[in-house]
């Protein structure tokens, strides 16, 4: 949230630079992966070593709640991230301590743990935070 802080509803939409998200479509999808995340580490916690690769499908919809929802009003997508955000906070609220350490895996030799979903997950949304920062960099300078 940061990131945003002070962000103006212009400067969401504009493109800081060529191939790169607009701020809007960074939003979207910071919420979008949230649930998508939370839903991997959970279906870890319920099946023996679970592939949690995005599938074909499960990539059309990142793609389609990225277009969907990069014309929300940045009062929309503030609220999207705060109850993806939420949801989030409760799913780890309700893992149990003795499910983190189950193992799913990505792809080919690639073990993840819950924990490690978890953990993969804070570390996307900071990367994609500190997108969002040079991003607003880039679109100050032009």
């Amino acid at each position: 949230m940061g990131s945003i802080d002070g962000v103006q509803e212009a400067e969401i939409r504009q493109i800081p630079a060529p191939d790169e998200w607009t701020v809007a479509q960074l939003l979207a999808h910071i919420a979008e992966i949230e649930y998508f995340w939370m839903e991997k580490a959970v279906l870890i916690t319920k099946g023996d070593d679970p592939n949690i690769t995005r599938s074909d499908v499960e990539n059309d919809r990142r793609t389609a709640a990225v277009v969907e929802h990069a014309d929300d009003s940045l009062d929309e997508l503030v609220k999207s991230l705060a109850f993806a955000n939420e949801s989030a906070v409760v799913t780890v609220g309700e893992i149990a301590a003795s499910d983190l350490p189950k193992l799913g895996h990505r792809g080919e030799n690639n073990p993840m743990t819950v924990q490690g979903v978890i953990e993969f997950l804070a570390k996307h949304m900071e990367a994609h935070a500190l997108q969002i920062t040079e991003s607003r960099r880039l679109i100050s300078q032009s």
